[in-house]
């Protein structure tokens, strides 16, 4: 089993506007992209499934999911076609002064995190 991120108490609505924040549209989802911020009221739909899982989201590759064991919710450690700074960037949005995940920022030649696609001139 992959570690685990306990999220336990964060605001959910901020999370999920921040996980979208920090995504980009790739592949197909080009064809469903849609610019701006996520509002609270689609943020609220999303944590009101009673689950979180966001896959594409206005044709953006969020790739996060809340899981809950024994009371507490959880994320992966890592984020699929994102960076740890971005995962981190995340983590500190919405549990600002924890910094003990000693996440590393690396990228590869095929990562289509926001930043490396910004280099390739998508606009997010």
């Amino acid at each position: 089993m992959e570690n685990r991120i306990d999220i336990t108490g964060v605001d959910l609505v901020v999370f999920v506007k921040k996980v979208y924040e920090l995504s980009v549209p790739q592949g197909l989802g080009m064809l469903h992209f849609k610019e701006g911020r996520l509002s609270d009221e689609e943020a609220k739909e999303i944590v009101g499934r009673g689950y979180i899982s966001m896959d594409y989201v206005h044709g953006r590759a969020c790739k996060m999911k809340v899981f809950k064991k024994d009371e507490k919710l959880y994320i992966p450690d890592r984020w699929y076609d994102h960076t740890d700074y971005q995962l981190n960037e995340l983590l500190e949005t919405v549990m600002p002064g924890v910094k003990n995940y000693n996440l590393k920022n690396e990228h590869s030649p095929a990562c289509n995190c926001r930043d490396c696609q910004k280099e390739r001139g998508y606009k997010a």
